[in-house]
């Protein structure tokens, strides 16, 4: 099967504009800096509203199909959603670190984060064994220069084509 046809017959739904729990980016950056200028919240709070954020802000169209980046192997690998994960280009720890160091706490200035660091690559399992094998799976490279931000897939021989995917429309 096509790797396109793929993409199509597994449409990752997120969540509708309908659904209470749908935020723009927009809305997302506002409560993220609303929370880290937050005097009133613990820091276990902003920590954690924070890791959901990486998630929900990395998957914003899609967990599989719909995210923009796929490695070459797991773009031809035919595989289904359970064959495949989701990974962070940066890893979330190092972003997570970039957002609380933040001296401008502005909505544009998260929003410039995670668009910039937050971002989902779907690759094969395989790829993420490698990744861990490797330790790069919470860490980037030793000699990183912190403007490859592909540097992790680069180390551990993952290919990934560097324009995004075409959203596809269901059938």
């Amino acid at each position: 099967m096509p790797a396109l046809d793929v993409l199509q017959e597994n449409q990752m739904a997120r969540i509708s504009p309908k659904n209470k729990r749908f935020r723009t980016k927009d809305e997302i950056c506002r409560d993220v800096s609303h929370i880290l200028r937050s005097s009133d919240l613990h820091d276990g709070t902003k920590l954690a509203v924070i890791d959901q954020i990486f998630w929900v802000w990395s998957e914003f169209d899609g967990k599989h199909a719909g995210c923009k980046y796929w490695s070459k192997a797991a773009t031809e690998s035919g595989l289904k959603n359970k064959g495949l994960v989701h990974e962070h280009l940066i890893p979330r720890k190092i972003v997570r670190e970039m957002i609380l160091n933040l001296e401008d706490l502005s909505p544009e200035a998260v929003n410039d984060i995670l668009d910039r660091f937050c971002v989902g690559v779907v690759v094969t399992k395989a790829e993420d064994t490698r990744l861990n094998e490797l330790k790069l799976n919470s860490q980037m490279p030793p000699d990183w220069d912190h403007k490859n931000l592909w540097a992790r897939y680069h180390a551990a021989g993952i290919e990934v084509p560097l324009q995004p995917m075409k959203k596809q429309n269901k059938s």
